[in-house]
């Protein structure tokens, strides 16, 4: 780990935060999915950590959140630092887009 890199669980969740929030800002990453009319697939997006082992995370405001242990959530911050785009599922699967 290098000295910026983030090592509690609310660091991380406020870094996943600020990338979630540039998603839903952008309207080409959070352009509307014509196969389900103006649903788009970051809505109201956030990560959060508050206690315990396990932050929140959460990509449409109406459905539900996940939790990521710490080791999940690092390496979906590698993944979208390293500019990728999507949800932290598809970071652990090894997704590219």
């Amino acid at each position: 780990m290098t000295d910026n890199t983030p090592r509690t669980l609310a660091e991380l969740a406020e870094c996943i935060n600020r990338h979630l929030k540039r998603f839903e800002a952008d309207p080409v990453i959070n352009a509307p999915d014509p196969r389900r009319g103006d649903t788009r697939p970051f809505f109201y997006a956030w990560a959060s950590y508050r206690v315990g082992s396990k932050m929140s995370v959460q990509y449409i405001s109406y459905q539900g959140a996940s939790k990521l242990s710490k080791a999940e959530a690092t390496e979906y911050l590698a993944w979208l630092d390293a500019g990728n785009v999507g949800r932290h599922y598809e970071a652990l699967r090894g997704v590219s887009r």
